[in-house]
């Protein structure tokens, strides 16, 4: 019975993602607050049947990999390096499994959505008959085309678009992959490692869903995807903040990391800069990660005296870490007195610099409470600041 054959995932991360474009690989992109990575192993953790996750990255990543799934993946048996190209890197981490694994389900990572059934088909066609893929009917008409003309119209019905998992016995794609690398062969996949050796690939039903992030144009869909699988629309974060400090004299009164002429200035840990400080807790709000005194407590002399700019970029560093940017910021500071209203457009622009943003995305009014509290008493300031984030 194929439920009785011991199952890993071999998960080919070793990608650099060129065609996505940006410094980072796209298989370490967030997707729904979690890497593309993270989604597909959890993927395989979830499903029954298989029993070890491996994962081959590219050697200067293979750290990069382990931080991102060693915590939630109870399945992942290791993370090794790969080679020069795909072929390369899963012969490697084939190299790596144990010959205790019967059969191993080849997997791209950057294929989050690939579906419980999917996996399960693979797994009992591989174990059944030696080799299996996942693979969809192709839907539109295709054509051969050679220097710009259209030579012949190819029969649909016989043509299939290749997903992963792709499952095999495991000495019988090892067997493949050496007769590959002794021939000097290359293949697009593994299984047609298999077809030029002449085995039967069987084909296993893929999934619509199932799809590869290649391009940028991927990113929306995948967004979409993320946001049905995890039950509703996550691309979009609002955050709140409000700060309050009170005026003594003998200090400088800063406000959006601006130093504003006045006899008195905020009482705090940092530069009290009460404006800076709304907008930080905004941030952080938004994406979940506490507030300004959990990430810089009153209780850290390194934050004695500190510029709330320099935290600033430290917290917004923190967001962009979880795949969001800035839309826009709006903040209102209340004081009544000295007069803000001159100093707007220097605090707009010394904000957004610490965010590496534009000052257009940020909004600050200024306003008094008509000699109302304790901010009409001229005890003190403070600010509200709400930001809207995206998925980036």
């Amino acid at each position: 019975m194929y439920r009785d054959r011991r199952v890993a995932a071999l998960i080919a991360a070793g990608g650099a993602g060129l065609r996505m474009g940006g410094d980072l690989p796209k298989q370490f992109m967030r997707i729904g607050g979690r890497s593309v990575l993270a989604r597909t192993a959890e993927a395989f953790e979830k499903n029954a049947r298989v029993d070890d996750i491996y994962v081959v990255a590219e050697k200067e990543r293979v750290e990069d990999c382990r931080a991102a799934l060693s915590a939630s993946i109870s399945k992942l048996r290791g993370v090794c390096a790969g080679g020069a190209t795909r072929q390369a890197s899963v012969f490697a981490g084939l190299a790596a499994l144990p010959d205790s694994v019967d059969v191993v389900l080849v997997h791209d990572a950057v294929r989050p959505f690939v579906s419980q059934s999917c996996i399960d088909r693979v797994v009992r066609l591989a174990a059944e008959k030696g080799a299996a893929a996942a693979a969809m009917p192709a839907k539109d008409t295709i054509k051969a085309a050679r220097d710009g003309v259209f030579t012949r119209t190819l029969d649909r019905g016989e043509l299939y678009m290749m997903q992963t998992p792709q499952g095999f016995l495991l000495p019988l794609l090892r067997a493949a992959h050496i007769a590959a690398a002794e021939a000097g062969f290359e293949g697009t996949d593994d299984a047609v490692l298999l077809e030029r050796m002449g085995e039967k690939v069987h084909l296993a039903e893929g999934d619509c869903d199932n799809i590869k992030l290649t391009t940028p144009e991927d990113v929306a869909a995948a967004r979409a995807l993320a946001a049905r699988a995890d039950g509703g629309p996550d691309a979009f974060r609002v955050g709140s903040g409000y700060d309050a400090h009170r005026f003594i004299e003998g200090r400088p009164l800063i406000l959006g990391g601006v130093d504003i002429p006045h006899d008195r200035g905020l009482l705090g840990h940092s530069d009290a800069d009460a404006l800076t400080h709304a907008l930080i807790d905004a941030l952080l709000g938004a994406v979940a990660l506490g507030d300004i005194g959990g990430m810089f407590p009153d209780t850290d002399a390194r934050y004695a005296g500190i510029s709330s700019l320099l935290l600033l970029a430290e917290a917004f560093a923190a967001v962009r870490s979880r795949g969001y940017a800035l839309v826009n910021a709006d903040a209102t500071v209340a004081a009544e007195r000295p007069r803000l209203a001159p100093y707007i457009e220097a605090m707009r622009e010394r904000l957004a610099r610490a965010m590496g943003t534009a000052p257009e995305k940020i909004s600050i009014k200024a306003t008094t409470t008509e000699g109302l509290g304790f901010v009409g008493r001229e005890e003190g300031v403070a600010a509200r600041a709400t930001v809207l984030l995206r998925e980036d």
